[in-house]
């Protein structure tokens, strides 16, 4: 029985699907990755809470992971304050579950004691915390769902439609050097290499300048295309500002709280 090349297998039904999944996430012209995972995610949070959360066995998954991170917690809260004008209750009931469940481990010794420091300086060992986002369930779907993506991309790459739409959206840093990783042709990761190094350069640039203009000497002049290029920065190395879930705080300092996107 013959295999099925890579190709074939881009042209099933699922990667079809997956590619429509892409063309849907081209509109915020950022990493075409990261605006696809937003989607995705927020739309299985939504799931999960308005029908998923009832079956044991997803039940059992959130328990077991010790619930969700810290991100897509607080993504599943601002859901349903904004799905469930009524006041929804799903979030309310997984951290019922969370804190039933914390309130038996307490009963342990497991966590009651750091093990002793061990050798000559005392070095002190690793601290064993339930840390949720170990075990998070969104986490582990968004992984495999990047890896996904990202190996797609390297045959849409070649088609004309989707060549000039990459270059609208380029990969972040994060999947580029994912893409370096998975991608199989070395021409592909060749130019992707120096796709990302020009990226980087031409931002580098903007900062500088960013920076320069900021110096009280320089202040007068006008700022051009280096004005949102702290912005551009921190999304090109670690991702879009509107995957968290941003709130208002008294504290944070620098203008008007208002200013902050949401």
């Amino acid at each position: 029985m013959g295999t099925t090349s890579p190709l074939a297998r881009f042209e099933s039904h699922s990667h079809w699907f997956t590619e429509t999944s892409l063309e849907d996430s081209l509109h915020l012209g950022e990493c075409l990755i990261c605006s696809n995972l937003l989607f995705s995610e927020r739309r299985a949070i939504h799931s999960f809470l308005w029908e998923g959360m009832m079956s044991p066995r997803l039940r059992s998954a959130f328990l077991e992971g010790g619930g969700f991170c810290a991100r897509h917690f607080w993504m599943a809260k601002r859901i349903e304050d904004d799905g469930w004008r009524s006041g929804g209750v799903g979030v309310a009931i997984l951290c019922e579950n969370l804190a039933r469940s914390a309130i038996e481990n307490l009963a342990s010794e497991t966590h009651s004691n750091r093990p002793a420091a061990l050798g000559w300086f005392r070095r002190k060992r690793s601290l064993s915390l339930p840390l949720p986002v170990q075990g998070c369930i969104f986490c582990r779907d968004s992984m495999a769902r990047q890896e996904s993506l990202v190996e797609i991309l390297e045959f849409l790459k070649d088609k004309s439609a989707w060549s000039e739409r990459l270059a609208r959206s380029p990969l972040c840093m994060r999947h580029g050097l994912m893409a370096l990783q998975i991608w199989t042709k070395p021409q592909s990761k060749s130019q992707l290499r120096a796709a990302l190094e020009e990226y980087l350069k031409q931002l580098e640039a903007d900062l500088e300048e960013f920076i320069r203009k900021h110096d009280w000497n320089h202040r007068d002049e006008p700022l051009g295309r280096e004005k949102d290029s702290v912005l551009r920065a921190i999304e090109f190395l670690t991702g879009l500002a509107t995957q968290f879930p941003f709130q208002r705080v008294a504290a944070e300092g620098g203008g008007e709280n208002g200013s902050r996107r949401s």
